[in-house]
């Protein structure tokens, strides 16, 4: 038998290798692909929005065109950074409180029964209680401020991670911790080992829903309680007849969103490269 050359696979000597093709164009491309349909939706729909705002002659005051609303983001774009400024940072410093608390309050009522009875009900009642209702509590409490700002974002975003740690820590697999167990893992190495890494999908579903949440509990919260930030803005432009800045308002805080919940997912891709919903290996309707 005639000897095959060493680091070629048999059934491929005559073969000629594939060329290496760079991944940049292939990146490219893709994303190409994924952000075209969304602009085209954009376009088509903001083409309408401007058309029929002409054609039938809308008051500005009652609904500006996007033309209009482009110049106002030009036009005032420092008053709008300065106060898109001041909700970020509500909604940063809340967020982070919010995670941290609602992990931890997470992981002591999941781990331990008797903190489970002691504090669940306390929080499905407080989490019951409309949020604007408690709005001149908090302004009574923390002043007049960032300070209530930033505790609205807490009461908004708190419990979806409360309810996803919970839920992540108790699906560990009951027959793997009964494995790790009887080999004698200790309750610390069975909760940083196996229980916590088998909670994080479940966990970060529950940040980027409360990273969603803040810039929301950010506003509400300076509608009521601040001199400052896109709440305010809007209140003041609303009440100016001024729609065309209250919409430029408005933008600038769906971007702001959309950029909060792209950290949240870039931030999940990087702790979770194993799992198959970051692998691209889920596909819906293939068995």
């Amino acid at each position: 038998m005639t000897a095959l050359p060493e680091g070629r696979p048999e059934g491929r000597l005559d073969e000629p290798r594939a060329p290496a093709t760079g991944g940049l164009g292939l990146r490219t491309r893709r994303a190409a692909t994924n952000l075209f349909p969304p602009l085209l939706s954009a376009v088509i729909g903001l083409g309408l929005w401007e058309g029929l705002v002409r054609w039938f002659a809308v008051p500005s005051y009652v609904l500006p065109p996007p033309s209009q609303v482009v110049l106002e983001l030009v036009g005032e774009w420092q008053y709008l950074l300065t106060e898109l400024g001041w909700t970020v940072l509500a909604a940063a410093i809340g967020v982070a409180i919010a995670i941290s608390l609602g992990i931890l309050a997470g992981a002591a009522i999941a781990l331990s029964p008797t903190v489970d009875r002691m504090l669940t009900s306390w929080l499905v009642v407080i989490h019951a209680i409309p949020k604007v209702v408690i709005a001149p509590l908090f302004l009574i409490w923390f002043g007049f401020g960032v300070q209530s700002e930033v505790f609205f974002v807490v009461t908004f975003t708190f419990f979806p991670v409360v309810v996803a740690t919970i839920t992540g820590l108790k699906s560990a697999d009951p027959d793997v911790l009964q494995l790790v167990r009887s080999m004698g893992a200790t309750r610390q190495q069975v909760l940083r080992k196996i229980m916590f890494p088998s909670a994080l999908p479940i966990i970060l579903s529950g940040v980027k829903l409360s990273v969603s949440l803040a810039p929301v509990g950010a506003v509400i919260g300076e509608f009521v309680a601040s001199n400052q930030g896109l709440g305010h803005l809007l209140i003041r432009a609303v009440g100016d007849m001024d729609t065309a800045l209250a919409f430029a308002a408005v933008t600038l805080f769906s971007v702001f969103g959309v950029l909060l919940w792209r950290a949240a997912e870039y931030v999940e891709g990087r702790l979770l490269p194993w799992h198959p919903s970051q692998r691209g290996d889920f596909k819906p309707g293939q068995k």
